[in-house]
């Protein structure tokens, strides 16, 4: 009888369990937790008028209450708790930056179709914007850059002088320089930089939500309420000519924004024809359209149109400098090209003169001037003293090298350096003594050829224990300046190389006798014409000339008593392969 008792108790235990686990949960579900809401909208918004950030989660939205009910598709019935009442939410996304809501207040609970029939149409719209996480911008709707425009703000069009709208390397941003209209009350001189969020479309109407930031303050503190601005803009194209009116919010919201042409501050932009459509790089210079500097920090991507040069770093990510193709001022046989290009630079802009050579199948020298110009004419006008910049293709085509003949190495830095490591100081005597000399030294050689194989395309090091080989790519000269571009003997898809400078003179050896020299550097960020050949440099090498690459090291050894010598000094400064 008692065992019948206890099974009865642990069953009736079991389903009082379930019966107050059903009221839980039915509770629960009446105070909130009944609905979620989407989960793209996690995350901190911004909202004006409102401190700090409200944050929204799957069923909690910060201030308004936990996700109740829900008609899956806009509308939602939230429960305060520290109110204990309901509210409606009816929330659109316009973006997956931008929130917009409207409200009613917060009272008992009725259904949720009732609750929200009572928000009237001219109820308060709410705008919230994305903070956390990080929103990424998305491209300016207003191209093609530069543009110039007129603006009011309410007391008349400001147009003389013009003010001017600039593009920036980054797409997502534009730089507005508002000039001061003598006539016109309440203008003045300014730059701001408008960082494009989000954009969407309702109807024949098109919003942009941005940043606005003020370039000549950059040290003032700046509010959120300061910088959300939204705007409504309409485009119109004819012929070459594109124009866009815009209507600007005067706070941080989109309230009372309906056309383009009625805002806080309403502008009006034109674009400004440069002529870029009649200019482009000539085809041997975008023969490849990806090209890589010596010492790979950039990259120089040419867009399929031809006009466009970019430079980024050679992470892929941007170094802000884009170049525009304005006009060209010189060619020669497809072997120089000078011109003038717009350059872009974060968000400065200005004209540059631009000079290309041609140096080599895969290999070209770029010379880029330094300061900018706002009239064109102006930007080659002076001398261009710029450095040179050697960009290499993926695809390098082997080249004659000069220089033709087979050597002996004498002497070299790496010996020098070695000797110097070597010595020791003999503590009885105070005396550097030299320690055993090591007998494979990396970067020592013993021999050299250059240009010996059957194209004669290639320079040649060896010694008992190692050789490093190069490839020709490249070769002119400058006046007594002879440069060679030569690298791996197989490119990869980053290709790797060393740009060498050498030069001939005559001088009296020890004994007096004439001897020829020729005195060569090898740099690896470019062909710098400030590197002295034979000067400077990493590793060296003191070559003596055997004679031609047909003859024998036997007879070249009787030649060198007749002919005179050549010694090579040879400085590489970079690893080919990796």
């Amino acid at each position: 009888m008692a065992a019948i008792f206890n099974m009865f108790r642990v069953k009736m235990g079991v389903v009082i369990a379930r019966i107050c686990l059903l009221l839980m949960l039915a509770v629960y579900s009446s105070y909130g937790g009944g609905c979620n809401f989407p989960e793209g909208w996690t995350g901190g918004w911004f909202q004006s008028g409102i401190p700090g950030l409200i944050y929204i989660n799957s069923t909690t939205m910060q201030g308004k209450g936990d996700c109740a009910e829900t008609d899956s598709n806009d509308k939602f019935l939230v429960y305060d708790r520290n109110e204990d009442c309901y509210r409606c939410l009816v929330i659109h996304e316009k973006h997956k930056y931008v929130l917009q809501y409207k409200e009613t207040y917060c009272r008992e609970r009725d259904s949720l179709s009732t609750m929200c029939e009572s928000i009237t149409g001219d109820a308060a719209l709410y705008s919230m914007f994305r903070k956390e996480p990080r929103p990424i911008p998305e491209p300016c709707p207003f191209h093609p850059a530069p543009f110039t425009f007129t603006y009011s703000r309410g007391s008349g069009d400001c147009a003389n002088p013009p003010s001017r709208a600039e593009s920036c390397t980054d797409d997502s941003r534009l730089l507005l320089r508002y000039m001061a209209c003598p006539d016109v009350p309440g203008t003045e001189s300014n730059v701001e930089e408008l960082i494009c969020l989000a954009t969407w479309k309702e109807g024949s109407t098109r919003y942009l939500v941005g940043l606005i930031s003020q370039v000549q303050r950059r040290n003032s503190i700046s509010t959120d309420e300061d910088m959300y601005r939204c705007f409504v803009y309409k485009g119109q194209h004819a012929d070459k000519t594109v124009t866009y009116t815009i209507a600007q919010s005067g706070d941080a919201t989109c309230n009372g924004l309906t056309s383009s042409v009625d805002g806080s501050r309403t502008m009006k932009l034109t674009n400004i024809d440069d002529e870029h459509n009649r200019c482009h790089f000539p085809s041997w210079v975008v023969e490849h359209h990806k090209w890589f500097s010596l010492d790979h920090t950039h990259q120089y991507h040419f867009t399929t149109k031809n006009a466009t040069l970019k430079i980024m770093n050679e992470d892929g990510s941007f170094e802000e400098k884009r170049l525009v193709c304005h006009s060209i001022l010189e060619q020669k046989d497809k072997q120089f090209v000078k011109l003038v290009a717009h350059l872009t630079r974060g968000c400065e802009s200005g004209h540059v003169c631009v000079s290309v050579w041609r140096r080599g199948g895969g290999v070209l020298e770029l010379q880029l001037g330094a300061a900018l110009h706002d009239a064109p004419h102006h930007a080659c006008s002076t001398g261009h003293s710029a450095p040179h910049v050697t960009l290499l293709s993926t695809s390098l085509y082997p080249m004659r090298c000069p220089m033709l003949g087979r050597y002996t190495v004498v002497d070299s830095l790496a010996d020098r350096r070695r000797r110097r490591q070597q010595l020791t100081i003999d503590e009885a005597t105070g005396e550097e003594v030299a320690e055993k000399p090591v007998e494979c030294v990396m970067g020592h050689y013993d021999s050299a050829s250059v240009g010996c194989g059957a194209a004669q395309d290639t320079i040649v090091f060896q010694s008992a224990c190692t050789s490093a080989v190069y490839t020709c790519y490249g070769s002119w000269r400058e006046g007594n300046l002879g440069l060679v571009v030569a690298g791996a003997a197989r490119p990869s898809s980053r290709p790797h190389a060393l740009c060498f400078l050498y030069t001939n003179y005559i001088a009296n050896d020890s004994s007096g006798t004439a001897v020829q020299y020729l005195s060569l550097s090898g740099v690896s960020r470019s062909c710098d014409r400030a590197v002295l050949p034979g000067l400077a440099g990493d590793k060296a090498y003191n070559l003596t000339l055997n004679g031609t690459c047909e003859q024998s090291s036997k007879y070249n050894s009787v030649a060198v008593r007749l002919y005179p010598a050549l010694v090579v000094l040879l400085i590489p400064l970079a690893i080919l392969a990796r």
